[in-house]
């Protein structure tokens, strides 16, 4: 026991050198004291084994530290599962139209283009529908058209100069000019608080804002003093009559309802002029804004809409291939009458793609990009290399039971030999890390030394010695190591009790 003290003391010595050494600050305090423990606990063992020998050679059971040796080896980290054949690319195709078979073009295996007619059906009744919708969207902008919507311009500008003089006679030019530029200055003056709400601390929107409710005060000011005019000038001077009968003169002012009147006049004339305007822009290829409205601009729109939908019709009468593939089934057969519901299914087989699923446990272990080893039930002695391109973002759940869903794609594969057919079943090996003739120790040796450091004991002289090492991928058994052995360095794995 006096050895192990002694020990303990330099053990303690030697930790308080290295705490001020610059390798316990490039490591930390609390590292180097989970490494000193370690060393105590293992050493120490180490200590007592050789004092316990040397003062009782009688004991029949002794501890014995356990060693291993650095070795030169492979270590490949697999996940394993099983697949399924599958085209990536499948589609189910059906016509868009209703109507009867009379010609199919392919048969099943067919490889065909995209753009292939695969099947057509009877369209006389389509075909009529589509010719009446053009000849309605052609009379529809006809140059006649075309000139009927510009003159009907020129009518409704002609209705409004007509609306806008019988107001301005009634509440007089003066009135309605100032009526006008008070509902301008009210319409600025909006958009500029709207902009200063935007930017509340921006001057210029500030300065803008108050320029435009300073103008609207001074338009007001000046409609007001016009209707005084009105009032007091331009009712005697336009509206008084003299009776030539009686020798007698009266006013006869416009009443509210003529004035009403002539406003809704003039509105609806405007109305008129604004929608004149839009079916000639939409007529001409100008620009017409979403809230366009007019009864002439309405029928213009269905009619383009009637042509579209039966061009969407006539073409419903054609299958053709979207891809380019191999037709996988047919449910058709001609003098059929069929729906809009899927009566071919083309896939592309040009690429060989597998659906695997994977144990839930290896989802830390798999990742798009990497290397497969795939062997198929039916072919038991060929290994096929795959990559695997695709991992859903959640577990595959059925039955209860969960599983890991991937993609594997298979590379080098001779398209024109490779012959399995959709379906076939193959067990499938994801390499997520391999490590080529590194340096293996066991698992039990590696010491975690906190914050991402290890460490391992190495063997020398027969006393064990303190060793930092970087490390690569593991196994449950073993672990690679990129930087701190070299291969035949003994290294200590613990313990073991011994006879």
């Amino acid at each position: 026991m006096e050895t192990l003290s002694k020990f303990n003391v330099r053990f303690t010595k030697g930790v308080g050198k290295i705490e001020g050494s610059r390798l316990f600050s490039k490591f930390g305090k609390k590292t180097w004291w989970m490494i000193a423990v370690v060393a105590l606990l293992v050493i120490g063992g180490s200590v007592a084994y050789y004092q316990v020998n040397a003062v009782d050679t009688e004991t029949a059971t002794t501890d014995t530290l356990q060693t291993t040796v650095a070795r030169k080896s492979d270590l490949i980290l697999y996940a394993s599962g099983t697949g399924t054949l599958i085209a990536v690319d499948e589609v189910d195709l059906g016509f868009t139209t209703s109507g009867q078979v009379n010609k199919i073009n392919v048969e099943v295996g067919d490889t065909v283009k995209a753009g292939d007619v695969l099947a057509t059906i009877n369209d006389s009744s389509t075909q009529i529908k589509y010719i009446q919708a053009k000849r309605t969207l052609l009379e529809l902008t006809s140059v006649a058209s075309v000139a009927a919507a510009e003159e009907a311009v020129a009518a409704a500008q002609t209705e409004v100069v007509t609306a806008v003089n019988q107001v301005s006679y009634l509440i007089s030019p003066a009135v309605y000019y100032w009526e006008t530029e008070v509902e301008s200055a009210t319409l600025k003056l909006e958009e500029a608080k709207a902009a200063t709400a935007s930017a509340p601390n921006d001057a210029e929107l500030q300065a803008a804002q108050k320029k435009a409710e300073e103008y609207l005060d001074y338009v007001e000011d000046k409609l007001s003093g016009v209707w005084y005019y009105y009032d007091h000038q331009y009712i005697k001077n336009t509206f008084t009559v003299f009776d030539k009968t009686s020798g007698l003169k009266s006013v006869s002012a416009p009443s509210d309802a003529e004035i009403a009147e002539a406003r809704a006049a003039l509105t609806q004339a405007e109305a008129t002029l604004q929608e004149a305007e839009y079916l000639y822009a939409a007529l001409t290829g100008g620009e017409v804004p979403e809230n366009a409205t007019g009864s002439g601009l309405t029928e213009l729109e269905q009619a383009q809409l009637d042509l579209e939908a039966a061009e969407v019709d006539l073409a419903g009468t054609t299958l053709v291939a979207p891809i380019n593939g191999t037709v996988m089934s047919i449910d058709m057969s001609i003098g059929d009458t069929v729906g809009t519901t899927s009566v071919m299914t083309v896939a592309d087989l040009s690429q060989q793609y597998l659906e695997v699923f994977l144990d839930e446990s290896d989802w830390a272990n798999v990742s798009a990009g990497y290397p497969t080893e795939v062997i198929f039930d039916i072919l038991p002695d060929s290994t096929f290399t795959g990559i695997m391109t695709q991992i859903d973002p959640g577990l595959y759940t059925e039955s209860g039971s969960s599983a890991v869903r991937a993609i594997v794609q298979l590379t080098a594969v001779d398209d024109e030999t490779f012959n399995l057919p959709l379906g076939t079943s193959a067990a499938v090996d994801v390499i997520g890390g391999e490590a080529i003739d590194a340096i293996l120790i066991p698992v039990e040796a590696l010491h975690d030394a906190g914050d991402g450091k290890y460490a391992v004991f190495v063997l020398e002289n027969g006393v064990p010695r303190l060793q930092m090492v970087e490390i690569g991928i593991k196994d449950l058994t073993s672990v690679e190591i990129t930087s701190g052995l070299n291969p035949g360095d003994v290294v200590t794995t613990g313990i073991a009790e011994t006879q």
